[in-house]
């Protein structure tokens, strides 16, 4: 009984690139910045939850304590319509409170 290929050979195998030898970089080249490519702000063909739409993710290390006590804000907090508020609205709040603490411009939002 034969064997199926192994799925990572055959990834490996079609992430290499083409056996030709790469031109040596000019001189010019070598003393230029290195060219970053712009980052598409959607991969094509790739899905966007519409909450998520325009709006960047960032990961903060924080003792837990800071983030219990995120949670328990949400948990106890409750919009007018007697709805949970959600960490993220929470944290917009704060982060508007430090930009006017340090004198620079509030940040809107679009959803009010």
């Amino acid at each position: 009984m034969s064997r199926k290929p192994s799925l990572l050979a055959t990834a490996i195998k079609t992430a290499e690139p083409p056996a030709t030898a790469p031109a040596a970089p000019a001189a010019s080249d070598m003393l230029a910045e290195p060219k970053r490519r712009a980052r598409s702000p959607q991969p094509a063909g790739s899905y966007v939850a519409p909450s998520r739409a325009n709006k960047a993710a960032k990961t903060h290390y924080l003792p837990p304590a800071y983030w219990e006590t995120l949670e328990e804000i949400s948990f106890r907090t409750r919009d007018p319509q007697g709805k949970r508020v959600p960490q993220e609205r929470l944290v917009a709040e704060a982060l508007n409170l430090l930009f006017a603490k340090y004198n620079y411009p509030v940040v809107r939002d679009s959803e009010d």
